[in-house]
């Protein structure tokens, strides 16, 4: 019995830790695709927050259990991420109120970024076809939102707090513009699905799909996001009719077409020429301002107050432009690195032809840049929307380029 016992013993410590690493994978799934529901679903930051935490000890729990997952990381692109973040995190101490214990809690929403990012590159490095699993749970996690949100806004006016008569939604969507983008993200993903599709099924179910999220983004009334979905409509465009020019102009002819109609239909010509620029040109230069007044190098610090009220009419509580705020907290550094690991991103993506979801990737990277020049603030912060509209395209691309340029598993088309 012992020479027998001594025999197994070896055996069964590998099996063990082999479970207990797939247990782990399966937690880290399971709570990712909780951050994104919450999100969608959620009434309150807290029960949106709690999966996020967790995503962020079980990436730790895994680095310790299966350390040689970072050999498939791409380094590079790794420590362009960083740079980005730890510069934002630094940018904290020279802020006015800037202190090491709020530079530190930035610390931990970098953290908790990078686990999210990182953790989703894991899972289609462990799970195959985990990423296609994912597009379909956005999209679906958004129509539920879509749904409850559109029959909320007509059965139930009461419900409605905003003074304009536009789409409140469900879940962390309380702000039309934020709704906007968040169920844009996954129309973008929808329309990947309806020209990738694998069956006919599929292709009637993102279409459906497509179109309750259209109508929510509709009611929405934001302007901003329909630039998004020509952005990343016209990538699309360019990828799937590479040869045939006539069908591409027909195709943007259209497309502009629906769109316009989309816009001007639903808000009326008048309504449309009133709301302008919506003050988008003084925000910037308001903003732009501040930072060129001595601070052009390396900006406020990400803890800066952003109030900005103009003609002592309206109040504005941060620039309206991802760009804008990258280079009011952080100056020509903080936006160099930013604006350099984009390019570096994208270079690669446009490089990475043997992946499948190269050209998702690149729809969604540019929906999220689109949108992120013409409104939105911080990318460091606490699980929120740019978690979906900027995050989650971040680690779509990071898949792309890993399949694109190795072997690696999980490849799908």
């Amino acid at each position: 019995m012992n020479d027998s016992g001594e025999r197994l013993r070896p055996l069964m410590v590998p099996t063990y830790h082999a479970r207990l690493i797939e247990m782990t994978y399966a937690v880290l799934g399971l709570m990712v695709l909780l951050t994104i529901a919450a999100f969608y679903l959620s009434a309150t930051a807290q029960i949106n927050a709690f999966p996020s935490y967790v995503v962020g000890l079980t990436m730790i729990a895994l680095l310790v259990l299966s350390p040689s997952v970072v050999r498939h990381i791409d380094l590079r692109l790794l420590g362009s991420l960083l740079a980005v973040l730890g510069y934002q995190c630094l940018s904290v101490l020279w802020a006015d109120n800037g202190r090491v214990a709020s530079s530190v809690l930035h610390l931990g929403y970098a953290t908790l970024i990078l686990s999210f990012v990182y953790g989703i590159v894991l899972l289609q490095m462990h799970y195959a076809g985990f990423i296609r699993f994912l597009i379909w749970f956005v999209v679906l996690a958004a129509v539920v939102s879509a749904t409850y949100s559109i029959q909320l806004h007509f059965a139930y006016p009461e419900f409605q707090p905003l003074k304009e008569d536009r789409l409140f939604a469900l879940g962390r969507l309380h702000n039309p513009v934020v709704g906007a983008f968040s169920y844009g993200i996954a129309m973008v993903m929808a329309l990947h699905l309806i020209i990738r599709g694998d069956a006919a099924n599929d292709r009637l179910l993102a279409g459906f799909s497509l179109m309750i999220l259209t109508i929510a983004v509709v009611l929405t009334h934001t302007r901003s996001v329909w630039i998004g979905l020509v952005a990343a409509a016209l990538v699309a465009i360019a990828a799937y009719l590479p040869e045939s020019r006539r069908r591409q102009l027909l195709a943007v002819g259209l497309l502009l077409i629906v769109v316009s109609a989309l816009v001007v239909g639903s808000m009326g010509w008048a309504e449309f020429i009133k709301r302008s620029t919506s003050f988008r040109p003084e925000i910037w230069q308001h903003f732009i301002g501040l930072a060129l007044d001595g601070h052009w190098l390396l900006g406020l610090g990400m803890d800066t107050d952003t109030t900005y009220v103009h003609e002592v009419v309206y109040t504005f509580q941060h620039p309206h432009s991802v760009f804008v705020a990258t280079f009011f907290f952080g100056g020509v550094t903080g936006l160099a690195l930013f604006v350099g690991t984009l390019g570096l991103f994208i270079q690669r993506l446009v490089t990475s032809r043997r992946s499948g979801w190269q050209v998702l990737a690149l729809m969604l990277l540019a929906f999220s840049l689109s949108i992120s020049f013409f409104d939105g603030n911080k990318v460091l912060e606490k699980v929120s929307f740019s978690w979906i509209v900027f995050w989650l395209p971040v680690a779509t691309s990071l898949i792309a380029i890993q399949e694109g340029s190795s072997d690696a598993p999980g490849a799908s088309s």
